[in-house]
């Protein structure tokens, strides 16, 4: 069968194209922002401890439900990857798993 020096580069070409299509496929994509160390954002809470009168001076005068709002955001996959590699993220969940079984 007689080939083309046409025929020839192009299927040389969509082979080439194929191949490098297929190479592509199976190497692993490294996301940039997951390179970067996460930002965990914490809250600290503070208050006074309040004396028996004062408690009881608060909960009288308090006759409105209190009502406190937490939102949050839905962590990805990758997010939540990383903050189970972070050492420190770590260290503050088996501080407060302690704290729960000592209660």
């Amino acid at each position: 069968m007689k080939t083309s020096i046409k025929t020839s580069a192009v299927l040389a070409t969509a082979l080439f194209a194929s191949v490098l299509a297929v190479g592509n496929a199976f190497t692993a994509q490294t996301n940039p922002t997951l390179s970067q160390k996460a930002e965990i954002p914490t809250v600290v809470i503070t208050a006074q401890r309040m004396t028996e009168d004062q408690k009881i001076a608060f909960d009288t005068k308090q006759s409105d439900v209190q009502t406190v709002i937490i939102s949050a955001k839905r962590l990805t996959d990758e997010q939540k990857l990383a903050m189970d590699q972070d050492p420190q993220y770590a260290s503050q969940i088996a501080t407060r798993n302690n704290r729960r079984a000592a209660i």
